[in-house]
């Protein structure tokens, strides 16, 4: 029941194309992150909500505070992973919505098939 409850959702919300895009770290951590051609990129159905609010995560603690830090994302990207993804995209993606690029800033999952992938956009 979930599972179809799951691809109904993503029939009637997931209307754009995403095309995921690997990227990795360079060889010193002064290079800046490039593609990573041992996963190779594919494309997926999705959602995109821009302006999403901000996001209080204990992982973007601010400088000489305490407590959590409230993080603002340029937009929220969820799609229905059905299993058939080669690899599921991780924070320093990239993921393409027509002209734009954004990279993967954060992600979270709640038990469902859908990824919560909260993106900025790329600096060139």
């Amino acid at each position: 029941m979930e599972r179809r409850l799951e691809t109904d959702a993503a029939a009637l919300f997931d209307e754009i194309e995403v095309q995921a895009v690997a990227r990795k770290g360079g060889t010193t951590v002064n290079d800046r992150r490039q593609d990573d051609p041992s996963r190779a990129g594919y494309s997926f159905q999705g959602s995109i909500e821009f302006n999403p609010p901000p996001l209080r995560n204990e992982q973007f603690m601010q400088a000489a505070k305490s407590g959590q830090a409230n993080v603002a994302f340029d937009a929220v990207i969820t799609a229905h992973d059905d299993g058939t993804w080669p690899w599921a995209p991780k924070r320093g993606d990239h993921l393409v919505v027509g002209s734009v690029t954004y990279a993967i800033a954060d992600k979270h999952r709640d038990g469902s098939a859908r990824p919560v992938l909260y993106v900025n956009k790329a600096k060139p």
